[in-house]
């Protein structure tokens, strides 16, 4: 692993849950006060971009890729086509689509590149800053398309639908995104906080608002896609907004 000088990584987050360090039931500061995103803010973002978006692996993101993301869903549930379920996941990846296109399209082709996609996000960044100047609450602010998107995402984790994710749902989701089974326990060990929290919606709602918008590296919603460091170096994007 390889974080900066003076940014703790996921050890300084195990520290903190097995004693040590800050209270683990302490949040995380957000990154709103430097108008650009850092390269470990874009290294998230990537990440996210290469990992759950871009399914076809194409270097875009087009209807497609999601189109293949609704039917690992519905295929990983048993949801059969013309079913109440199929139907309504059909629905929200149109919605969560074009709501995405409509922020993220720059040049109006229809796909969202890597570059588009980090633009969004600072255009995102840099009107969250101007409303904290003003004094607007905006620490667990994320795009409306993304909270749609992250329901779907908690329902995708909780597999047998009592509200709740465990070890054993969020380790057999993500091997399915080429996550081994050692980091998907290791990364829910960490934001549980051993365990102890229950990861509901809400708990997970949180923790997206940090992996999205968090500059600290040891933030506990940094582990929720179940990989453990983001290596240092440039990102392959570059946004030049």
């Amino acid at each position: 692993m390889c974080f900066g000088l003076g940014q703790p990584g996921p050890l300084a987050a195990l520290r903190k849950l097995f004693g040590g360090g800050a209270s683990s039931n302490k949040r995380m500061g957000l990154f709103v006060s430097v108008p650009d995103l850092s390269e470990f803010q874009k290294r998230k973002l990537l990440h996210e971009f290469t990992t759950f978006f871009d399914i076809n692996k194409d270097g875009v993101l087009e209807w497609k890729d999601f189109d293949m993301a609704r039917q690992r869903i519905c295929h990983l549930s048993g949801w059969k086509e013309g079913s109440e379920k199929f139907i309504k996941t059909q629905e929200l990846f149109i919605e969560i689509w074009r709501r995405l296109q409509d922020e993220g399209d720059k040049n109006l082709d229809g796909r969202i590149s890597a570059e588009e996609w980090l633009s969004m996000w600072q255009k995102f960044h840099r009107e969250n800053v101007a409303e904290q100047k003003n004094k607007v609450d905006t620490e667990n602010k994320i795009p409306d398309w993304l909270q749609r998107y992250v329901e779907y995402k908690f329902n995708l984790y909780d597999r047998t639908g009592d509200g709740v994710i465990d070890t054993e749902e969020f380790e057999y989701v993500l091997s399915d995104f080429g996550v081994s089974s050692k980091d998907a326990r290791t990364c829910y060990l960490l934001f549980s906080n051993n365990h102890e929290k229950k990861v509901d919606l809400d708990y997970f709602k949180t923790l997206s608002a940090e992996y999205y918008r968090s500059d600290d590296p040891s933030a506990l919603g940094n582990f929720i896609t179940g990989k453990l460091d983001f290596e240092q170096g440039k990102s392959q994007a570059t946004n030049k907004n």
